[in-house]
């Protein structure tokens, strides 16, 4: 395996093993280091110029170029390889935890029945749109499927989705 970090390839067992499995693409000698640069750190802001990001997962300082730009302009805490290897299966282990899928097919009929934003009221084509988006809405879970305490998890089935524009799913979280 290739370690993302430091590009070098190792073997499976230098690298952590995850719960569902699967091996962390950085290998243990990098994340030993990542976590000494977070202890040294700890409490303190990290470090960031107009044009250059310190990742808060490995800690690498990168141009703005490697981290993903949000539409209100400012930019996620992690380096998109961080997100990439780090955050998207955890969503993806969620989803399969939450049972249930829906298809594109289903999500467009169940938007010819709304005209506008069920939660704002404006209608689609008022939607401004940011640079990145191609659409103004979003498949947002009613239920959400990473709930907060105390409450249900959701399904990802396509009776527990509504069409909802991307500021009012931003806004609304993991709140129902």
């Amino acid at each position: 395996m290739i370690c993302y970090l430091c590009k070098s390839e190792k073997n499976e067992d230098e690298f952590i093993l995850r719960k569902d499995g699967l091996r962390y693409k950085m290998c243990m000698d990098c994340n030993e280091e990542v976590q000494k640069k977070k202890l040294e750190n700890k409490g303190k802001r990290l470090f960031h110029t107009e044009k250059d990001r310190t990742c808060y997962k490995c800690m690498r300082f990168l141009p703005v170029t490697n981290f993903t730009r949000r539409s209100t302009g400012t930019y996620f805490s992690a380096c998109k390889e961080c997100n990439k290897y780090e955050f998207s299966h955890k969503r993806r282990a969620r989803l399969l935890e939450a049972g249930g899928k829906f298809t594109q097919k289903e999500f467009n009929d169940l938007l010819k029945k709304f005209d506008a934003c069920p939660m704002c009221k404006r209608k689609w084509s008022d939607i401004p749109l940011p640079k990145h988006k191609k659409v103004p809405w979003t498949a947002d879970h009613i239920i959400p499927i990473n709930p907060l305490p105390g409450q249900k998890q959701g399904s990802n089935d396509i009776s527990n989705i509504q069409p909802l524009c991307f500021s009012c799913n931003s806004k609304k979280g993991n709140r129902v």
